[in-house]
């Protein structure tokens, strides 16, 4: 699509997985084609953007001749399949996750599906080391033993399916979504459709029992607050990126560092941070000294980790303020200390659409704030400068401090 900087592509590896050659052959693309910027998305895409429109063509048979997308344009909009970014490498996960995961894309490539709008997203959760969760996923399915339990997005009962019968359940699912977007009021998203019709109702209709309420598996961690470094059993490396992007040269380099200390692979988060598998745990010291010198985050105390920020002024034409210049600016001043900081450019609230402990819109140049809130809500102050949040953050945050000693005192 097009955006302030030029058009923005959307690269979507193979259940979370980049191979460094990969990696190499988009950062290459990235530069070439565009601006070099690659984002990390919150769901575990990428996003290169600075397009420019005579590159498209060859950007698109590019990645379509290196097997990272579809030569359909209606399939790729549709492969939208989120899976444990350590699948394959982590022993907690159960190894039928794998063929599970290529039956639901070959459900979603199904032509009966072009009436469903892109967003629509699949989840599959097996626990391990760094299970997704929910992850603003439509359909959610996650291993429970010799079963898997099914959620959708809205809805309160669940249903339990044995692992042959998952996908053509999600099948049936997304069959039965496809035609309500052949109504007068079409359902945008899953939790519209449940909204409507209700979870029971369409679990029985696709051949499922629903079971009572059982909520939803969060994520291993809010957004920015995993921790980072070596994972376990698992042995993989988490790391993050300023404010969630890196130019082409650094992941290229971040490729490099996937083959001379893991296995030649990069994971994708829907946490917008990155893993590599197979890293010795006497090899982490040295791979996070690489990280930090390739540009990217490696100590989990960096306030970069607990911010989001939109590109502003510098790639959209909604935004009035510069967020990631000032998203640096409050990062250099330690801040924050703790909780999520979001910085939006305008009211849609990209880079974060969930409820952050402070929000910062912007509103012609200036900032509206809101606490435990979204972009898209009325902001509680109004007309801030970047200085003067500063202010209210450094105040906000001592006070907190004092009254968390007085607690405890």
């Amino acid at each position: 699509m097009r955006s302030g900087d030029g058009w923005l592509a959307r690269v979507k590896p193979r259940r979370s997985t980049l191979s460094a050659g990969a990696a190499r052959l988009v950062a290459e693309l990235a530069g070439r084609h565009g601006n070099g910027r690659i984002e990390l998305t919150n769901r575990g895409n990428l996003q290169l953007r600075g397009i420019a429109e005579a590159g498209l063509p060859p950007l698109a048979g590019a990645l379509v001749a290196a097997g990272l997308a579809e030569a359909d344009p209606g399939v790729e909009r549709r492969r939208n399949l989120l899976c444990p970014p350590l699948l394959g490498h982590d022993p907690a996960l159960d190894p039928r996750l794998s063929a599970l995961a290529a039956a639901l894309e070959a459900v979603q490539a199904d032509p009966a599906l072009e009436a469903i709008p892109g967003k629509i997203g699949l989840a599959l959760d097996g626990g391990g080391a760094l299970p997704p969760g929910m992850s603003r996923a439509d359909i959610l399915l996650r291993a429970e033993g010799e079963a898997l339990r099914l959620w959708l997005d809205g809805g309160a009962e669940t249903a339990l399916c044995p692992w042959e019968e998952a996908a053509p359940a999600v099948s049936r699912l997304l069959r039965r979504f496809a035609g309500a977007c052949g109504s007068a009021v079409p359902p945008k998203r899953l939790r519209d459709l449940v909204r409507r019709d209700g979870a029971a109702a369409l679990l029985r209709e696709v051949g499922l029992a629903p079971l009572p309420a059982v909520p939803a598996p969060a994520a291993a961690a809010r957004p920015g607050f995993l921790p980072l470094g070596p994972s376990g059993e698992a042995g993989a490396f988490l790391l993050g990126l300023p404010l969630g992007h890196v130019g082409a040269a650094g992941l290229a380099a971040l490729a490099g560092l996937a083959e001379r200390h893991g296995d030649g692979t990069l994971r994708l988060t829907p946490w917008r941070l990155l893993a590599i598998p197979g890293v010795a745990a006497g090899g982490a010291p040295a791979l996070a000294g690489a990280i930090a010198a390739a540009g990217g985050i490696a100590r989990h105390e960096d306030p970069l980790l607990r911010i989001r920020a939109c590109p502003g002024l510098r790639g959209c034409a909604s935004a009035s303020v510069d967020t990631e210049a000032d998203a640096a600016a409050l990062a250099g001043r330690g801040l924050p200390r703790t909780g999520l900081l979001h910085l939006s450019g305008c009211a849609k609230g990209c880079a974060h659409p969930g409820p952050a402990a402070v929000t910062l819109v912007g509103e012609a140049g200036c900032y509206g704030l809101r606490r435990d809130g979204t972009a898209r809500e009325a902001p509680e102050r109004r007309g801030l400068s970047i200085a003067e949040v500063t202010d209210w953050l450094l105040g906000a945050q001592d006070r907190a401090a004092r009254e968390a000693a007085q607690g405890t005192g």
